[in-house]
């Protein structure tokens, strides 16, 4: 945790004894009465908090903030929603990558239970993202979407955008030979058991262009990382 960060609606000037973060202040980082850390608003401003009182059932801080984020990366992922596990890592790591937006989606071969699991009940899946965005300093944080099929998901998609989609069957082009030339990119990824030729027809009648990342199979998690990482330096 590298920023403590608070959400919009939170008070700020004090934390409960209780709180993972007052525990991570207190336990991990050790900090008393007089040290000074690093905060932030979700989507607002960060700054400096300094410890002023720590009692048996919160810590007292002043604080300042007065430091904006930088935006995020004009990269939207579409992925076939992979088992839980995965996907609180996945979102963790991409918030921390900084995408603009995570669109997770059921695709034909996938196990569409996925998307009904705990994870999504009761925004479960934000504590992810906030992670994320403590781990990269950041108070900005990516937009999160659920499309219970994958043609809903390209329906939600301005037709101006870059559009991508990793696939090592019948491929257009490997992706290091992806010419970026828009402001926003959308790149889709397929779940565990990769995309059915139905969607890879829909894709193209979308106007996705079908990009390989090699003739290794991989995992989601490992597809995503390994996209994002040659997007972003086509930026």
């Amino acid at each position: 945790m590298n920023l403590i960060l608070f959400r919009e609606d939170e008070p700020l000037g004090a934390l409960p004894i209780s709180d993972f973060r007052a525990k991570h202040i207190l336990n991990i980082i050790k900090s008393s009465i007089g040290d000074t850390l690093d905060m932030g608003v979700v989507n607002s401003k960060k700054g400096k908090m300094t410890i002023t009182e720590i009692s048996s059932s919160h810590i007292n801080f002043s604080y300042n903030l007065d430091t904006e984020s930088p935006n995020l990366y004009p990269i939207t992922l579409i992925i076939g929603t992979p088992r839980p596990p995965v996907a609180k890592r996945l979102l963790k790591d991409l918030s921390t990558a900084g995408v603009k937006k995570i669109i997770m989606c059921a695709t034909d071969l996938g196990e569409k239970t996925y998307l009904t699991s705990k994870l999504w009940k009761d925004n479960n899946f934000m504590d992810y993202i906030y992670d994320g965005a403590a781990q990269a300093e950041s108070t900005i944080i990516p937009k999160v979407s659920r499309f219970f099929s994958l043609k809903k998901a390209l329906e939600s998609i301005p037709e101006n955008y870059n559009k991508l989609a990793m696939d090592n069957i019948d491929p257009d082009l490997n992706i290091s030979e992806y010419e970026r030339n828009n402001s926003e990119t959308v790149v889709c990824i397929g779940g565990e058991r990769g995309f059915s030729d139905r969607e890879r027809v829909m894709l193209r009648e979308y106007g996705y262009s079908i990009f390989s990342l090699g003739n290794r199979i991989l995992r989601t998690e490992s597809a995503c990382h390994r996209v994002l990482g040659s997007l972003l330096t086509t930026l």
